[in-house]
């Protein structure tokens, strides 16, 4: 494939998201969100450019064309802020989980470094504070590294200026749920044009009853 641009649909870039609103309403939520998204990406002219697949367990987002990281990063920004507003700001999670590169969604013929770039993703904020526990694995192959490229992209999240701390098994990422899905989708891109195969997983929570508990619990310790 040297010097062929490849799309996204031939390298396989895509997601598996989905959205755990803590209400008794959850059903209406979900598809409420579910509607504001599609409009949303309609909107923005880049509904046509995904493939979107809505089952039990959660939806999956393929991107034929066009700027593959900033359409995800859009797609899930606006799902899981349109859940939260529809929700009242009930404690919300969302699970994602981002593939780049064979197997699976492309033929494994993608070489290291010749993958394209991809654009970096730039967000508006969404005035929702988020917190996320991140994994990213480059599944390499032949003797490829994979700890170089987790280190490195740690490293660039610690100096985007958001709180970053590392934990057993994951990193934690607190800022607006713009910046921390940018970052995440961003390292993720980076990672994937040197490693064919990188996915990273990412579970989010706002609005969470255990981060309103803690100052009070603070509180009731200095007494």
């Amino acid at each position: 494939m040297t010097g062929q641009t490849l799309t996204p649909e031939q390298i396989g870039i895509g997601m598996r998201i989905s959205i755990h609103p803590h209400t008794d309403a959850f059903v209406d939520v979900i598809l409420a969100a579910l509607e504001e998204t599609t409009t949303t990406a309609q909107q923005r002219g880049i509904l046509q450019n995904l493939v979107i697949e809505t089952g039990e367990v959660s939806t999956y987002v393929g991107v034929r064309s066009g700027e593959a990281g900033q359409q995800l990063a859009e797609y899930a920004t606006t799902l899981i802020a349109a859940a939260s507003r529809a929700s009242n700001r009930a404690h919300l999670t969302s699970h994602l989980l981002l593939s780049r590169g064979c197997p699976g969604e492309a033929a494994c013929e993608l070489v290291p470094g010749e993958v394209p770039a991809e654009t970096h993703v730039d967000l508006e904020l969404t005035g929702l504070p988020a917190v996320a526990a991140w994994s990213l694995y480059p599944l390499a192959d032949d003797g490829l590294p994979h700890m170089e490229p987790i280190m490195a992209a740690i490293d660039a999240a610690k100096s985007s200026g958001i709180d970053v701390v590392s934990e057993h098994y994951a990193t934690v990422l607190r800022g607006d749920l713009a910046e921390v899905l940018a970052l995440v989708v961003n390292a993720w891109g980076r990672v994937g044009e040197q490693v064919p195969h990188v996915v990273s997983h990412v579970s989010i929570s706002l609005d969470s009853p255990s981060a309103a508990a803690e100052p009070a619990q603070a509180e009731a310790g200095a007494r």
